[in-house]
């Protein structure tokens, strides 16, 4: 039986490339997208609602809500303004799917996420997937990626700087530094394709070294 999907920020990197996989999925017969402007994009599977992210309200029908919602505090300007996207309106929509009756909800979080960092993006990050792992979803993936690579529409100057010298540094990533392995976008979407069509019940965190392995056109997991 098909299921239903929601994906929150398919205007993203991620999300875009996620979009583009879910549509062209024989697992789904309709993907919704909540986005604050319209994409321009024409599926036959495509369901586009425009949303106030600090007002929702409503809820869709979905088997699987895919979060890609991000964002830096550079392009909003403001920690209230970052905190409303990447914790309370992902929280919110999860909270409102799993009334909803949504059974499994997977989001993109970080490599460093801790609700005790001292870094207030890893806190933010940290204090999300907690308030998840609270719910009563049937299956919850956290994926925690490194630097995000790919085609960014807008320049980030200091996260470049970081791609860099973690690039730099790849061969030398071993043991607790895995974590820290930059991925391409497009690896995180496919992954989060695959464990959406593969779950299991339980709260399930999936680190940037692994998420990797799908960077690979090729990949399939053997177990």
């Amino acid at each position: 039986m098909q299921r239903k999907a929601l994906v929150l920020g398919a205007s993203g990197l991620t999300g875009s490339y996620l979009l583009e996989i879910l549509l062209e999925s024989e697992l789904y017969s309709q993907v919704t997208i909540y986005v604050r402007r319209p994409l321009g994009r024409s599926h036959p599977k495509l369901v586009e609602q425009l949303i106030n992210f600090a007002t929702i309200e409503s809820w869709t029908e979905a088997d699987d809500v895919y979060c890609c919602l991000g964002a830096t505090i550079k392009t909003v300007k403001t920690r209230e303004a970052f905190t409303l996207i990447d914790l309370y309106a992902p929280l919110h929509i999860a909270k409102l799917q799993l009334t909803a009756g949504s059974k499994r909800f997977l989001v993109v979080s970080a490599a460093g996420a801790n609700p005790k960092s001292s870094v207030f993006y890893n806190k933010t990050k940290g204090r999300l997937e907690e308030a998840l792992k609270q719910l009563n979803y049937s299956s919850i993936y956290i994926f925690q990626p490194s630097f995000i690579l790919g085609p960014r529409k807008e320049s980030r100057w200091l996260e470049e700087l970081g791609i860099f010298f973690a690039l730099k540094a790849i061969p030398i990533m071993k043991g607790r530094f895995k974590k820290y392995i930059p991925v391409h976008a497009k690896a995180i979407a496919r992954s989060m394709a695959y464990f959406a069509s593969h779950s299991k019940t339980g709260i399930h965190v999936i680190p940037s070294h692994i998420i990797k392995q799908w960077e690979k056109p090729d990949f399939v997991p053997t177990t």
